[in-house]
């Protein structure tokens, strides 16, 4: 985008192309030209204001005024002046803030204008804007007539381009509207063009209250030419005014023609010479040359080179003929003496009244004279043509050429006037309130309301005397109608203010930043609270003042501490025992009942001691102490199970502990029958003597051992039952094959043991 100062530049180094010096296109250079803007001629020798001649066929069309933007041109002053303050000027390019600037130019020989700006409350021209003469035409491709042209855009504000006055019948212009959005809300894009004349206002074109885009579609994108009359306005200037308030949407203007039929005649006496150019060539005298005229010396009206002819052809000579054309009217009464077909040349310009048909050349034809009651010979009796359009009064439909017929026509006779729309007597162009609202009608058409219906009146939503339509601030609430639109307030609305949460000046819906916490809306969770910008769990609590951002049921203090991360739900502290305190602060993590420090098995609910520290706990393990006795045996064993040195006793080594093994010594026979429980070796004393049956060779003590008796077929559990020895000589029987008392062949002795052996029996008896 232009900065002002580039605008300025832009406005003062535009290139430009001089204008040819043949204004009216005739061939005939200006400086050589009696008549410059007109091409039906050229020449006046006599200077009377009449053309020695009139270009056959020409329209009678020329220029009266024009700009193409092409001419050098000087500004009136290199600042703006300031229209709120007209002895204040402000500079082009240090305009901050100014509501109202305007600046003058004028040309060479093209038209001079003048510009206006008024700032609709944006940030009008502070961020520079196009406007003014240039000869840029990436948008428009070229300009219809030379190297530059006019555009107007993007002033957040009106601008309003104003030419220099002008009388014309018609004016013709080129323009080419920048396809864009425009819109039709509040700041509202319009486009009016209006030629202002002394005796009425031409409405050219006014978009206000239609969306450009689709009302107005035809001229958008492309160049179109237009041209209106404007001969009722009278002396006038052409206004543009454009609202706009994006380099986009422009407009831009080129061309402007203003336009007037000729009202010149020809000169039938180009050298003012008193004789006309018809007969000075009848007499051979020059009739561009006054001091070459026709010699007559009886002043008769007749040069003396045809004195001596008989025109008529009657035997008179000229000279003596007082009727040389024989028309019978006296050649001193006859405008053409010459010429038998025209006697009388009411208005002198040298066509008899015959072949004249404006005989009393007021600028009517005779005929039309006739039809319109006034004399075609008076030059002073001349048709009422109330409009001038060349159609009298009588004949003219519409009398005052206002464009209304006389039927409809409130004012028929008055070509400023037409309606009359509250029948006050006062037409309304000259009215200043058409209905009679009470509103003036400028107002209402600025204000969007019907000047001509007393019903509609502007729309004042905060009675301030300015209408919404033009009131920067509708509701009055000291917010601006754009910025309550951008903010999303009700702009008609005074309780309803832009939402502005960290009080900067900038509304939330505009402010990137709404609580001015440092965190972009976008990504802030909470961006209408400055303390809060996160919510992480999102549980409607912001991080800052929630103690458990990720919501995993840990406060972020705890979680800091534990080693997680307090931001992320899949992050939580290890809690083996499930009582709320993590691991690493938990002095007893697994939840047992024993300290950490304390507890073989910190890592397991379930144990927390290892008396045999064989890696299984007293709990699971079935021989704490690792003696290989189990602890539900121990104690029934009257061991201790927690102690390896405590072990029950096991006579047999039976692994059954000697107070529940039935049989200690695990010799087969139960403890109850055992004479020796606890020697596996024995279970009987037979003979009570202490020694057990294994180990006593007598077990029944008759004093026969065990062998023996074996031998001697006796029963060596028996006491009673010792082996015989029928002869005494000390051999049992079984084993003496001598078995007589007498056989000395028998061992000796054997007797005496015998007897010993029943005594010892006796005694025994006896103690017993």
């Amino acid at each position: 985008m232009l900065t002002p100062l580039l605008i300025a530049i832009l406005m003062l180094t535009s290139t430009y192309n001089v204008s040819a010096t043949d204004s009216d296109g005739d061939g005939t250079d200006d400086a050589n030209d009696a008549f410059p803007n007109d091409p039906c001629a050229d020449t006046d020798t006599d200077g009377d204001g009449m053309p020695d001649t009139l270009a056959s066929g020409c329209s009678g069309t020329y220029v009266v005024a024009y700009t193409s933007f092409e001419e050098p041109f000087t500004i009136s002053t290199v600042k703006y002046t300031d229209t709120g303050n007209e002895s204040i000027d402000r500079y082009l390019w240090n305009n901050a803030n100014e509501p109202h600037v305007a600046h003058n130019q004028t040309t060479g020989s093209e038209m001079g204008f003048s510009l206006y700006y008024e700032s609709n409350g944006g940030v009008g021209l502070t961020d520079g804007d196009y406007f003014g003469t240039i000869n840029y035409t990436g948008t428009v491709g070229n300009f219809t007539d030379g190297d530059n042209g006019y555009q107007m855009s993007d002033v957040d504000g009106i601008t309003t381009l104003q030419l220099d006055n002008v009388t014309a019948e018609s004016l013709t212009f080129d323009m080419f509207l920048q396809d864009t959005g425009y819109e039709t809300s509040s700041p509202v894009d319009y486009l009016i063009i209006t030629f202002r004349g002394s005796n009425s206002d031409i409405s050219i074109l006014d978009t206000t209250g239609y969306d450009i885009d689709s009302s107005y579609s035809s001229y958008l994108g492309t160049w179109t030419s237009t041209t209106v009359s404007i001969s009722a306005a009278g002396q006038g200037h052409l206004e543009v005014e454009f609202s706009s308030n994006s380099a986009m949407e422009a407009l831009y203007l080129d061309n402007i023609q203003f336009t007037s039929s000729s009202q010149l005649v020809e000169d039938d006496d180009d050298d003012n010479d008193g004789w006309s150019d018809s007969d000075e060539a009848t007499c051979g005298t020059d009739h561009l040359d006054s001091s070459d005229s026709p010699v007559d010396a009886d002043s008769n009206g007749i040069c003396d080179a045809l004195e001596g002819d008989d025109f008529d052809g009657d035997g008179i000579p000229n000279d003596a003929d007082n009727d040389d054309d024989n028309d019978g009217v006296e050649d001193s009464e006859d405008d053409f003496p010459l010429n038998p077909n025209e006697t009388t040349d009411t208005d002198m310009d040298g066509t008899g009244d015959n072949a004249d048909e404006d005989d009393d050349n007021d600028g009517w034809p005779d005929t039309v004279e006739g039809d319109c009651g006034s004399d075609p010979l008076d030059s002073s009796s001349v048709p009422i043509d109330t409009d001038s359009d060349g159609i009298c009064d009588p004949l003219d439909e519409d009398t005052d050429g206002d464009g209304v017929e006389d039927g409809d026509d409130a004012f028929p006779n008055d070509p400023t006037e037409w309606d009359d729309s509250d029948g006050d007597g006062k037409g309304d162009n000259v009215d200043d309130d058409d209905d009679n609202d009470g509103v003036p009608d400028l107002m209402e058409e600025r204000c969007f309301s019907d000047p001509l219906d007393p019903n509609s009146v502007p729309t004042d939503t905060d009675g301030d005397g300015e209408c919404d339509p033009i009131d920067y601030d509708d509701d009055g609430d000291g917010f601006t109608d754009i910025n309550e639109g951008w903010c999303g307030s009700d702009p008609l609305d005074y309780n309803s203010i832009p939402v502005d949460s960290d009080s900067d000046g900038e509304c939330d819906s505009m402010d990137n930043d709404s609580d001015n916490d440092g965190v972009d809306d976008g990504e802030d969770a909470f961006p209408d609270d400055n303390s809060e910008w996160l919510d992480t769990d999102g549980d409607g609590v912001g991080d800052n003042a929630d103690t458990d951002d990720d919501g995993d049921g840990w406060s972020d203090y705890d979680e800091g501490d534990c080693g997680s991360d307090g931001m992320d739900s899949g992050s939580t502290p290890e809690d083996m025992d499930g009582d709320g305190v993590c691991d690493g602060l938990d002095d007893d993590m697994d939840g047992d009942g024993v300290a950490d420090a304390d507890d073989a098995f910190p890592g397991d609910g379930d144990e927390w001691l290892d008396t045999d520290g064989d890696g299984i706990g007293n709990n699971a393990d079935t021989d704490d102490d690792g003696d290989g006795w189990g602890d539900s045996t121990e104690p029934d064993c009257g061991s201790d199970p927690l102690d390896v040195e405590s072990v029950p006793n096991d006579a047999d080594g039976d692994g059954s502990c000697d107070v529940q093994d039935p049989d200690d010594d695990g010799d087969g026979v139960a403890d109850a029958d055992d004479a020796f429980p606890g020697d596996g070796d024995e279970w009987l004393d037979t003979d009570g003597d202490g020694i057990g049956n294994n180990a006593d060779t007598d077990d029944d003590g008759d004093q026969f051992s065990d062998d023996l008796e074996e031998e001697c077929e006796s029963a060596s559990l028996n006491p009673d039952s010792i082996p015989s020895d029928i002869d005494a000589d000390d051999i049992c029987d079984p084993l003496d094959d001598f078995n007589d008392i007498a056989d000395s062949d028998e061992t000796p002795g054997f007797g005496l043991i015998s007897a010993l052996l029943v005594l010892s029996i006796a005694a025994f008896a006896r103690r017993d």
